[in-house]
């Protein structure tokens, strides 16, 4: 799905972390793990295409069957095959939840496209996984935080993507919702969605996760098993812990 062959990235051309080379399989859920600052978020917006890549390959195999490079990567392929929520916060305009939903499938349609009876299928699902239907004629800024996020969710995962990649996907959720997530990363995982997500809640990515990519304060990043979560001196050594 995802293969990294000596991937720097970073800023304005400056490096910043190197990835270490790797495979990330169809339906496989990657967390990447590390301490603010260290380059979680610079990963996540360079497999968005946001940043370009400083060197090496990012190749994505789409849903169409081809190989392709993240650093050539045609606008109307990425939309179709990666779509992503970060931690930003939107203003709904007036638009009901379900027109918000509904922008995740303008890649397939265009902007004054006209939805079809699968594109309407696909929103439903979409606000079923996230347990917002019930929000769907709700006003988008009447919502609380945790139900924007779901939306949001919803929205991305409309898209219909290969990779999806989620910021922080817990940000906002309370209880409940989160205990949600995994629920819904699993039945995302069933549908063959290539998951990548930064995320703060160990217990969750030890869990969830088929893969970790840590990224230390320094900025060293390395591939670990999700079980690595589980050992004190490995969590006080990746986010600097004296003590």
């Amino acid at each position: 799905m995802l293969e990294f062959k000596d991937l720097v990235i970073g800023y304005n051309k400056t490096p910043l972390v190197k990835i270490p080379d790797m495979t990330i399989e169809k339906g496989q859920i990657v967390s990447i793990v590390g301490p603010n600052g260290s380059g979680k978020s610079t990963l996540l917006k360079t497999l968005t295409c946001s940043l370009p890549i400083v060197s090496g390959d990012v190749i994505l195999y789409t849903k169409d069957g081809c190989d392709v490079n993240l650093k050539t990567i045609e606008r109307d392929t990425a939309a179709k095959n990666i779509s992503a929520l970060f931690t930003d916060r939107i203003k709904g305009n007036g638009l009901r939840c379900s027109d918000i939903v509904s922008a995740g499938r303008y890649p397939y349609t265009g902007f004054f496209g006209k939805l079809t009876d699968h594109d309407t299928e696909v929103i439903r699902k979409s606000m079923d996984i996230t347990d917002t239907e019930e929000l769907s004629d709700r006003l988008f800024d009447s919502l609380s935080d945790g139900q924007r996020q779901r939306v949001l969710l919803a929205r991305s995962i409309c898209q219909e993507p290969e990779v999806l990649i989620l910021d922080e996907p817990t940000a906002f959720l309370d209880i409940r919702y989160q205990y949600q997530l995994k629920d819904i990363l699993s039945r995302l995982r069933q549908n063959g969605i290539t998951i990548i997500m930064s995320i703060h809640e160990l217990s969750l990515a030890e869990e969830c996760s088929d893969m970790l990519i840590t990224i230390d304060e320094d900025h060293k990043a390395e591939k670990n098993a999700p079980s690595s979560l589980k050992v004190e001196a490995f969590i006080k050594s990746l986010f600097g812990i004296t003590g």
